[in-house]
């Protein structure tokens, strides 16, 4: 069996290309620092309004806790364009929801503290600087 030395620089520069060449997913930052350093590529924000496929997989599936004005309370999205909730100090309810660009549809159904249900209203849908979301006077941050 033969072995070949090879000097400890050029070692280090052979595991550093293997370690990179085996990474991925990543972006590798090179500022003249700290050479080999990688992070993970930032995650893609959409700009401008929110498209209604986008809505719905922010939504769908997914739970909430919410704050509309003074009412605070937890609801979960659907995938069937179902949504409950649960409003604090008030009790539970149900009701449809639908998205289209840039808008979030709902509508509530009638419950002891909302007789009357109410009729589908549709509000902007965004996305916040702190990563929630806003539909009109409402804030959703993901539970």
């Amino acid at each position: 069996m033969m072995f070949l030395r090879l000097p400890a620089s050029t070692l280090m520069v052979l595991t550093v290309a293997l370690l990179a060449a085996c990474s991925s997913g990543t972006t590798r930052i090179d500022d003249g620092t700290n050479p080999g350093v990688t992070q993970p590529p930032p995650p893609t924000v959409p700009t401008g309004p929110l498209k209604a496929g986008d809505i719905m997989r922010i939504l769908s599936g997914n739970s909430f806790r919410y704050t509309r004005g003074s009412r605070t309370g937890t609801t979960t999205f659907g995938s069937d364009g179902t949504f409950t909730y649960q409003e604090a100090g008030k009790g539970e309810g149900t009701g449809i929801w639908q998205a289209s660009d840039g808008s979030l549809c709902e509508a509530f159904n009638p419950t002891s503290f909302l007789p009357r249900g109410t009729r589908t209203e549709c509000s902007p849908f965004k996305q916040t600087e702190q990563g929630s979301y806003s539909a009109g006077s409402a804030v959703f941050e993901a539970m």
